[in-house]
């Protein structure tokens, strides 16, 4: 009996060992969050080095809501022949209501944010143009090389994921390397 239980050990070691590294880089939800109600955030990550916030911030009055999210990352990953995929299949988020962040993210070195903020009670402002401009910022150094082998990349959202969803939903999906991606709502209620 003994040899029997030592023989299963290792073949159940060695399948372990025969999974393919695409694997590794591979995002799947499915049907996991149908009904949400309220606030619901998740983060999933397949990969190297991946940085994701989920932030949300409630003020009433005078209190400040302000929020600063700051991801800072440094890496160097070989981008060869590297296939990464992230899915949400099913009814993965039907039927919900509130606010939903969903960050996912398959490969190597991506950084994702989807930061909600309400402030009830707050004083009306006014706005002028160069506060509504848009930024651009220049990265320091390209994210790849174009001689080398790209890889399968792939994203995909079933039709059924998020239908009848009410509320806000935030949504970073990404495959590859070096992904950067940031949803920011702001809500301010006076009255």
């Amino acid at each position: 009996m003994w040899r029997l239980i030592g023989v299963s050990g290792l073949l159940l070691s060695g399948a372990c060992w025969a999974s393919s590294p695409v694997e590794d880089n591979a995002a799947l939800i499915s049907s996991s969050g149908q009904g949400y109600s309220g606030a619901l955030s998740v983060n999933q990550a397949a990969g190297h080095l991946q940085q994701q916030i989920n932030g949300r911030t409630l003020a009433i009055g005078s209190a400040s809501g302000g929020e600063r999210y700051r991801q800072s990352l440094d890496a160097s990953a070989p981008l060869t022949g590297m296939d990464a995929s992230a899915s949400i299949r099913g009814n993965a988020f039907a039927n919900g209501s509130g606010v939903l962040g969903v960050n996912q993210s398959a490969g190597v070195g991506t950084q994702q944010i989807n930061a909600f903020q309400v402030q009830l009670g707050a004083r009306v402002e006014s706005l002028d143009d160069s506060l509504l401009a848009q930024q651009s910022v220049v990265l320091a150094h390209n994210s790849g090389t174009t001689d080398a082998p790209a890889g399968n990349r792939l994203v995909d959202i079933d039709d059924r994921a998020f239908a009848g969803s009410r509320g806000v939903v935030q949504l970073n999906q990404s495959a590859g390397a070096g992904n950067r991606m940031v949803n920011a709502i702001g809500i301010k209620v006076t009255q």
